[in-house]
């Protein structure tokens, strides 16, 4: 288990989805989180400095948990399937309440918590985002640490990065989309 750093939300696309952004701080590699459009609007707003007039469900559950428990023990984001994040807010006590992500971020950021993530969901969902991507497609500001143990693989798994690589090609994907120069033909 690992914490991990909010460094924003952030529109991508022409669609403008938003996607939070988590950066490991032991590998620097981001961990991108796509959120339904009020909570992620609500999350950025939050980030802001936005405070709302009357409580949201999340100020109601961060009530609850001060007023009615000894606090709370740990917010992680737990499990990874399908693309889709499961987190869990453990009270002290052991009691574990299953939360969406975008709750657990709202939630993190209310109770001025450390969100963190499970090993194996940051080895599966964790990607590699240069500072010159982050800022071209986000609009971030990262910061990347020279990790020399950094593998070359992307995943850590040639195999696996050969796999998503063959995945996206057969979508359609091609290197002119990733925004380089000399595609590859094939």
């Amino acid at each position: 288990m690992e914490a991990v750093n909010l460094i924003g939300v952030f529109p991508v696309g022409p669609e403008d989805f938003l996607c939070a952004l988590l950066q490991r701080p032991t590998n620097g590699r981001c961990i991108p989180v796509w959120l339904p459009p009020m909570e992620g609007a609500e999350l950025a707003m939050r980030l802001d400095g936005w405070a709302p007039n009357r409580p949201r469900p999340v100020d109601a559950i961060a009530e609850l948990i001060r007023t009615s428990t000894n606090g709370a023990d740990s917010l992680e984001l737990s499990s990874y399937v399908d693309g889709t994040f499961m987190a869990t807010l453990t009270i002290y006590g052991g009691t574990e309440i299953d939360l969406r992500a975008s709750d657990a971020l709202l939630l993190a950021e209310e109770l001025d918590m450390e969100l963190t993530v499970d090993d194996t969901v940051a080895a599966q969902a964790s990607v590699f985002l240069s500072q010159e991507d982050a800022e071209r497609y986000l609009q971030a500001e990262i910061e990347i640490e020279d990790f020399t143990e950094q593998s070359a693989s992307a995943s850590g798994d040639a195999q696996a990065d050969a796999d998503f690589e063959a995945l996206m090609r057969s979508l359609g994907v091609d290197n002119s989309d990733l925004g380089e120069d000399n595609p590859e033909e094939g």
